[in-house]
């Protein structure tokens, strides 16, 4: 719960300094709505994909609240919780990218709670399969495991200085700019959602269609919805080269 606490506190701390820093073209009724909508979205999507995560678990606690609220997930919160904010802006007509704001603070979020879930340990459920590898840890049942937590957190502290450099990029109005208006957050879930697919396959998680889990399943869906960005940000790149080589050909 400190870890918890400490990352609530901190992502707050950071998202109030990006809106200081590059601004918020959405007005503070319209903001603070689409948080609390984020908000419930995330809470009841959370619970949604942990009980969907072991159905045959699931099954066999259906009378059991205390395992019913025990779990969530974070996959579940950013998967609903988006969708949720999507439905909102939709039925309001809004059409202005709104999550640029949460991107940087989410993954910062993460990671500290990440460290709690490490040093819970087995409770925690977030541990990785057996391995012998040489930085496997032993969580205290005398079997070495990958310490996903762990890769959680490297990889998302490693993501900040892109979202950083996408969200100043997303902000200067440049028209042939890679990022648009939106793309910080994009990226953000992108990069989550490819990053738990391929480590939820090192997980001991039940697999229930087609070799992939449940919150695997929601990543696929959030990458495919994304599909057209990434797209997007390919085709830039592929565009700058082309105009190089033609430029380097008629000097």
């Amino acid at each position: 719960l400190f870890f918890e606490g400490l990352a609530y506190c901190v992502a707050f701390g950071l998202y109030l300094f990006l809106r200081r820093r590059f601004g918020d073209s959405i007005s503070g009724p319209i903001r603070w709505a689409v948080v609390a909508v984020a908000v419930v979205g995330a809470t009841l999507g959370s619970k949604l994909l942990f009980v969907l995560e072991d159905p045959r678990l699931t099954l066999e606690n259906l009378h059991n609240p205390a395992y019913l609220m025990s779990g969530k997930t974070i996959v579940g919160a950013l998967f609903f919780g988006l969708f949720a904010v999507e439905a909102a802006k939709r039925y309001i007509g809004l059409q202005q990218s709104t999550g640029d704001l949460y991107a940087m603070p989410l993954a910062l979020g993460i990671a500290i709670g990440r460290v709690g879930c490490f040093l819970t340990g087995l409770g925690d459920n977030t541990y990785g399969t057996a391995g012998n590898l040489p930085w496997a840890i032993n969580f205290g049942d005398g079997i070495p495991r990958h310490p996903t937590q762990l890769y959680e957190i490297v990889f998302l502290l490693a993501l900040l200085p892109f979202l950083y450099r996408t969200m100043r990029c997303s902000t200067q109005d440049a028209p042939r700019a890679r990022f648009q208006m939106g793309d910080t957050f994009r990226l953000f879930m992108v990069a989550y959602m490819l990053f738990r697919l391929l480590c939820d396959f090192i997980k001991p998680y039940p697999r229930v269609f087609l070799g992939l889990g449940a919150i695997q399943w929601a990543c696929m869906v959030v990458l495919i919805y994304y599909s057209r960005d990434v797209y997007r940000w390919l085709r830039f790149q592929n565009n700058t080269t082309s105009a190089a080589g033609v430029a380097d050909a008629g000097a």
